[in-house]
């Protein structure tokens, strides 16, 4: 949706340079998520740190603080900044990401219940350690806590949860460029829009094509689909 008043609206991928230096830097990114437990820790903890570093060279001139800031964020600019995004099967109609006021506690909220999802998990069988996966990689995708950049962040955060999990990622996963289509796009706006009695079944949608990013176990013939 497009922002109010003297604000700017923010595309990062227009910005010059932003493929080739994206590229590079989440290529970096995913090699130290593979390698350095404390910093999977504190991207799983808080990944604001990690938006400003991807993305502050992008940001419109005199407003750096999009890079590294939740919207919602009290005293900025992104403070009632509400968001949104065209319906894939209808693009006439639009669809809402988290309120701007509940961003901040609902990213808390979900990142520390993540943490502690992460360790019974581990010695999970293999789809339920993809529901957790899963769990986080669509609650990410409804908070929306950022102007732009939540796709790579998101995809950072599944790297990281997955290496915690010693589950290998796939050849065909990427940070950067976005390593799926409306295929995926669709299931997770359908969790976003969806009544909370109608979550699970977009998120058994959600999991059986991310289960394509893991390796190890998910090479096994129907290993994304609940049993």
């Amino acid at each position: 949706m497009p922002a109010t008043g003297a604000v700017p609206e923010w595309q990062a991928y227009t910005m010059p340079n932003y493929h080739a230096a994206m590229t590079q830097a989440c290529t970096d990114l995913q090699r130290r998520i593979l390698v350095d437990a404390a910093y999977r820790s504190s991207i799983l903890t808080d990944p604001r740190n990690l938006h400003r570093t991807l993305f502050e060279e992008f940001t419109p001139p005199g407003f750096s603080e999009y890079a590294g800031t939740c919207r919602g964020t009290v005293g900025t600019s992104l403070e009632r900044r509400r968001m949104g995004a065209p319906q894939i099967l209808s693009p006439q109609k639009s669809f809402s990401f988290e309120k701007p006021e509940k961003v901040v506690a609902a990213l808390d909220f979900l990142l520390s219940e993540v943490r502690r999802e992460l360790v019974p998990a581990r010695s999970a069988t293999p789809f339920v350690q993809l529901l957790t996966l899963t769990h986080l990689f669509c609650w990410f995708g409804k908070i929306h806590p950022f102007l732009d950049g939540n796709g790579h962040v998101q995809r950072a955060l599944f790297a990281a949860a997955a290496t915690e999990l010693a589950i290998p990622l796939a050849p065909r996963f990427a940070i950067h460029p976005r390593p799926f289509d409306s295929l995926l796009a669709w299931p997770l706006e359908m969790f976003t829009r969806a009544a909370p009695d109608q979550r699970e079944r977009f998120l058994a949608m959600v999991a059986e094509y991310l289960s394509a990013w893991l390796a190890g176990p998910f090479d096994l013939p129907a290993c994304g689909i609940a049993p």
